[in-house]
């Protein structure tokens, strides 16, 4: 048999019986390696070379400080500051949502972790409010998404490492695309919330004085992405080195300022970040292994060169790409789909002009999208058990958001600017 079909043969019959991603990806790569003549040397020293990269340090840290951030009564804080910001406007729950995901993203690095924080809060509250469940989970399931294209993104770190691009770049060009997402989701919302006439006295009146009084109660809060972003962008220290700010930090402000994180709080943030550092690793290193076989059966260039020879119109290639993002995020997880498909598809776009660091954008707002559809949306699952209701009520409720989304992912496509005009402003790319 073909290695290459073997390869993908025994990967779908492995995810098939229910075996977890990252040992479907690693056996189907040895049963590919034992058919091309490798030794399982080769398997060790790539599997080694992997994780030998200190950048990957940032992905535990950036968890585990997303975490103590949040049990550290950093969250709350950011929530109390939003409300004081969209104050009693129609929708105005919904706006606070969004509002707090955004900030809570510039902390946290991950969709599910922001989704699961901000939710816990303003889901029951928008509940309570009289909107209903589906569109108060649909908000935050979409909401939450930010996470992972403000920076700093825990997606973007991992397709900075597959496809050797600056991550620091990356960074940088999630900011416009990531406020794009926020205005586009409050469109969105507003529209819907004025429609079926959803208020919000309960965020109370809006004035400067309020806003002021909740900006210094959340200044702790605040001054966490700057401290760390600003960190990154100043040069100070780099992306690794900035995770271990963000985590002492957090548990400075929780231990000494808010006095909320206990020796239990703690430890739960731990072994949380522990367990899902494990299932990262695991599939980056079985996602590393995977893309070297396929540059060995030269997988890249035929689909590359099938692609090109398939569809000549560089703007329609472009969105038979987008649409195949958004397809595989419904039905991959999200760095399982960065691993693999990086090396796919980034010889495809760069072909047609998209630059790398454009395309990885691209790519994780696609990600961002996969959270929040079903079968296998993260996000989704996150929400509807929050807001205690079905999953299908809350993917139908998440269409609007969705086709928001997809509207800024082809803007991001067609429009580089948008993300490559702050990386060469502040001098990240030429």
């Amino acid at each position: 048999m073909d290695p290459t079909l073997a390869l993908t043969l025994s990967f779908i019959v492995f995810l098939l019986i229910g075996v977890p991603v990252g040992i479907s990806i690693g056996l189907a790569a040895v049963i590919s390696m034992t058919m091309v003549g490798l030794p399982m040397s080769y398997l060790v020293q790539t599997a080694y070379s992997a994780v030998d990269e200190f950048t990957i340090i940032a992905v535990p840290m950036f968890i585990l400080a997303g975490t103590l951030m949040e049990k550290g009564g950093l969250t709350e804080r950011l929530i109390g500051f939003s409300r004081a910001i969209v104050g009693p406007a129609p929708g105005g729950l919904a706006t606070v949502t969004i509002v707090a995901c955004t900030f809570f993203a510039a902390i946290s690095g991950s969709g599910p972790a922001t989704t699961a924080a901000i939710g816990s809060i303003m889901i029951p509250a928008m509940i309570k409010d009289g909107y209903d469940r589906g569109f108060g989970a649909a908000i935050t399931s979409s909401a939450g998404g930010i996470g992972v294209v403000i920076p700093p993104s825990i997606p973007m770190i991992i397709y900075g490492i597959t496809s050797e691009t600056s991550i620091s770049a990356l960074f940088v060009a999630g900011v416009i695309p990531g406020l794009l997402l926020a205005l586009a989701l409050f469109g969105t919302s507003a529209f819907i919330s004025r429609r079926r006439g959803y208020s919000s006295e309960a965020t109370g009146a809006r004035s400067l004085r309020a806003i002021g009084r909740a900006a210094w109660e959340a200044k702790w809060a605040l001054f966490a992405p700057v401290l760390i972003l600003g960190g990154i962008y100043g040069g100070i220290f780099t992306v690794t080195e900035a995770s271990v700010v963000a985590v002492l930090y957090a548990l400075f402000v929780g231990i000494f300022v808010y006095r909320e994180i206990t020796f239990t709080n703690f430890t739960d943030a731990a072994v949380y970040a522990t367990r899902i550092t494990g299932t990262v690793m695991l599939v980056l290193v079985t996602g590393r292994i995977i893309g070297r076989l396929l540059s060995i059966l030269q997988i890249p260039q035929l689909v590359s060169g099938f692609l090109i020879d398939t569809v000549s119109n560089p703007v329609a290639l472009i969105l038979v790409i987008l649409v195949l993002l958004v397809f595989i995020g419904m039905w991959m997880e999200t760095l399982t789909q960065i691993i693999i498909l990086t090396p796919l598809l980034l010889p495809v776009v760069t072909s047609v002009g998209i630059d790398p660091i454009q395309f990885g954008i691209i790519f994780v707002i696609a990600c961002e999208i996969g959270y929040s559809t079903p079968p296998l949306g993260v996000n989704l699952f996150v929400a509807s058990e929050i807001g205690r209701t079905s999953v299908e009520r809350v993917s139908k409720a998440s269409l609007p958001f969705l086709g928001a989304e997809i509207a800024v992912m082809i803007l991001v496509a067609f429009v580089p600017g948008l993300t490559l005009w702050l990386p060469r402003l502040l001098g990240f790319i030429n």
